[in-house]
């Protein structure tokens, strides 16, 4: 044979060039993980095992010592290595939901029948929220809830005192982060009550559809009906194309799976979004997720700042909030039914509600309906 780089002959299964010296074998050995990356290795049964150095802590030597997680029992190397990733040093997330949350709560917790008939008619009000993921849900997500709520205050107050007691149950099970009972309010009357957007305020955000990045979102929303949660999540495997209706909407007795007719204002604006989609969000962010609340909240104020359309900070006891938020395009939902004719049940289908007394909640009524009517008279 010739050796591999001076081309002297040298004899066969040499390791070396008696010549140049070289090493003649070309095997190279297996590239070693990136430190952080953990490391495998048998054990005397034969088996491996996987294991990673996730921090250190201070011994009583001074010394820093290694705090590791390791998993074994692998019957090959590659099962180890393949493992190496899911030994994390972060809490393990669990997708536990607020309704879920509240039933392992409400079992544990002591009190008279009478105060737990109050936080399990709280809950009710909850229903947006209760498939929701405690990770997801925000303050203001909370706080609409209890806006939303026809109730009197003390309801409302009931509400917070709930959701204070639940995330309080949730922090240290690892479950949250932060009590979210804390910073929502039980604000109520005329103050707690959402504004719809006003049809003038409709009319300008369609001129802009086109114009104003996020106009045919905000639209769209105003004609669904949908809570800003649930029209974020609606996916194109959920478009009936033949009959032009969404089907969606919050998991509760009424809402579960209700039918959304697409009406004839936003019909471009779907069959654009939902053209050559076979699954996934038809109201994405721009690399085709979910959108998040938190950025399609601020869409929404940027496309009525956009649009001309005034939305003062409302104060009242030291509470600050906007005029109209991404919620206020379910009552705007609700109040441009009001102007149509039909059935309330065939409304609070479309609401995924059950009560009249909700349906009236949402409506807004402007004086030139009240004005049409006694006209009439």
């Amino acid at each position: 044979m010739k050796c591999r780089k001076c081309k002297a002959e040298i004899p066969n299964d040499s390791k070396f060039c008696m010549m140049c010296g070289a090493k003649q074998s070309t095997k190279q050995r297996t590239k070693g993980r990136g430190n952080g990356q953990g490391s495998v290795y048998q054990l005397p049964n034969k088996t491996w095992i996987a294991i990673k150095t996730i921090g250190y802590k201070a011994g009583a030597d001074g010394k820093a010592h290694r705090i590791t997680r390791s998993k074994s029992g692998f019957k090959t190397k590659r099962e180890a290595v393949e493992y190496l990733p899911l030994l994390t040093a972060s809490k393990r997330e669990k997708a536990i939901t607020f309704q879920q949350l509240y039933e392992t709560w409400f079992p544990t917790h002591q009190a008279s029948k009478s105060t737990r008939d109050c936080y399990a008619a709280a809950m009710k009000y909850y229903e947006p929220l209760w498939y929701t993921k405690i990770q997801e849900i925000t303050v203001d997500d909370l706080q609409e809830c209890i806006d939303d709520c026809p109730k009197g205050k003390r309801t409302r107050e009931n509400m917070k005192t709930l959701c204070g007691l639940l995330y309080k149950y949730a922090i240290p099970r690892n479950l949250a982060e932060l009590n979210m009972g804390e910073y929502i309010k039980a604000r109520g009357g005329e103050h707690g009550k959402k504004d719809g957007l006003p049809i003038e305020a409709v009319e300008a955000i369609a001129n802009y559809v086109g114009k104003v990045k996020g106009a045919d979102y905000v639209l769209c929303q105003c004609y669904l009906g949908f809570r800003p949660s649930e029209f974020l999540a609606l996916d194109a495997k959920n478009y009936n194309r033949k009959e032009r209706a969404f089907v969606g909407g919050a998991k509760t007795d009424a809402g579960r799976d209700r039918i959304v007719t697409i009406s004839p204002k936003i019909q471009p604006i779907v069959d654009r979004l939902v053209k050559n989609k076979i699954s996934g969000p038809v109201f994405c962010a721009k690399d085709g997720a979910k959108m998040g609340i938190a950025a399609y909240r601020s869409m929404f104020y940027d496309v009525l700042e956009k649009c001309g359309i005034e939305n003062p900070t409302i104060e009242k006891d030291g509470d600050k909030r906007k005029k109209y938020t991404p919620h206020s395009c379910r009552h705007t939902f609700a109040t441009l039914m009001k102007r149509v004719d039909g059935s309330d049940k065939d409304k609070l289908e479309l609401m995924g509600h059950t009560s009249t007394e909700m349906l009236r909640h949402y409506q807004d009524t402007p004086f030139e309906d009240l004005r049409r009517i006694t006209d009439a008279l």
